[in-house]
């Protein structure tokens, strides 16, 4: 394949994709989707010449062997730039972890949360539509005694833009 597939949150999917149980065609179907996920099964099996019925089976069958687990909406979004993006890391005693984790990412402003291996043991990325909005949810859900120590980093920047959130 002359094109690398893209894929959320990463410039290629390519080594991973070698490492998965498909042959050609599921590649050539991967790769259909990964351009258009709209496309219907008649216009991918028109592109890469083989049936619908081919084509229906075949994702159909990835998506039960959990090669593909979904199928999402990417955003190219400048009014994102306007939004905060920040990144908090969170010093939290192991045995609060399970709680703060669960509080925190059930929180429509946090996109994801991370285990580090550091003192500061969990990352979490945000996004906020103004500084009050942060500072609400830091007053609120950050500034507990649960969480012991915190560092909150503002993206005022980006030398590459994060796909999923055009930040």
């Amino acid at each position: 394949m002359e094109d690398p597939i893209e894929c959320w949150r990463k410039e290629t999917c390519q080594d991973i994709l070698n490492t998965l149980p498909i042959d050609e065609t599921d590649l050539k179907i991967i790769q259909a989707l990964s351009e258009n996920a709209r496309a219907s099964n008649v216009e991918i099996a028109d592109k890469i010449g083989v049936s619908e019925g081919t084509v229906r089976r075949r994702i159909n069958e990835m998506v039960k062997k959990g090669i593909i687990q979904g199928f999402i909406l990417l955003l190219d979004c400048k009014e994102s730039e306007k939004c905060i993006k920040v990144f908090i890391d969170m010093q939290i005693e192991e045995k609060h972890i399970p709680e703060v984790v669960n509080t925190l990412k059930e929180h429509e402003r946090v996109i994801a949360l991370y285990r580090t291996n550091h003192t500061y043991n969990i990352l979490c990325e945000a996004m906020f539509l103004s500084v009050i909005e942060l500072q609400e949810f830091i007053d609120t859900h950050i500034k507990t005694d649960k969480i012991k120590k915190r560092k909150t980093k503002i993206v005022t920047g980006s030398y590459k833009k994060c796909t999923w959130t055009g930040i």
